[in-house]
């Protein structure tokens, strides 16, 4: 019987339908059970992904939900290995510095994904990507996102060497306006939420993200997300 969720335990799980179809779309070697709450019997849901699952691996069971299920309104958990991935070379990169909150990061993947960036780079310590609320918040994205993590950023460069555009707090770098994409792949590059980047990350590409002076900063899902809208329009 599948437990509740730890960071050591080699398996995760994801609740809902449309998150659980990703997963069979995206990884499905990866999938391990699929539990359905007694309420899904006769849902389309149920049948969509009772067609592609094998029947070994669909089990009904209400103590999974109560004891699992963030949600009364959740009827399916998608129970998979976890797996290791590697970035696009030649891709643009998202490069997190030791992101801290869980739905910070889910949330930054769902935005990836809606602009066009499927390579995550997550610099250690960091946030889990596993967690199932990290997983709820990307509401799926999670499973179509390249995601490869490293132990510091040196390590990063040493393994993808690209021109990166740190994004800081300095009012006397470029704006993202003045911001110019380069021709081949790139790296975009955030700190954490608390203390953000530090000033060994800045260099002629620094980018700070022009905001009114009433507020010192901005949460960093929301400036991920301005930052790609902006270099996903660049030409």
């Amino acid at each position: 019987m599948i437990k509740p969720y730890t960071k050591d335990a080699d398996y995760s799980y994801v609740e809902g339908f449309f998150p659980t179809f990703e997963l069979l779309k995206q990884h499905p070697e990866a999938l391990m059970m699929v539990y359905f709450s007694e309420d899904a019997a006769d849902s389309f849901g149920y049948k969509k992904i009772s067609a592609l699952v094998p029947p070994e691996k669909i089990i009904f069971s209400k103590n999974v939900f109560d004891r699992l299920a963030s949600k009364d309104n959740d009827h399916v958990i998608g129970v998979f290995r976890k797996y290791q991935d590697e970035l696009n070379p030649t891709l643009p990169h998202v490069v997190l510095v030791n992101p801290s909150d869980q739905g910070n990061l889910g949330n930054i993947m769902r935005s990836m994904l809606a602009f066009g960036f499927k390579d995550l780079a997550l610099i250690l310590p960091s946030a889990d990507r596993f967690n199932p609320k990290t997983l709820r918040a990307s509401m799926g994205a999670f499973f179509a996102l390249r995601i490869q993590t490293f132990e510091s950023f040196a390590a990063y460069e040493e393994k993808y060497p690209r021109p990166y555009y740190p994004f800081m707090l300095d009012e006397k770098a470029k704006g993202l306006k003045e911001a110019e994409k380069p021709s081949g792949a790139y790296s975009l590059v955030f700190g954490n939420e608390a203390t953000g980047l530090d000033k060994s990350f800045k260099n002629d590409r620094t980018v700070f993200i022009e905001q009114s002076s009433e507020v010192d900063s901005l949460n960093l899902s929301t400036a991920v997300v301005i930052a790609l809208y902006a270099f996903s329009r660049l030409k």
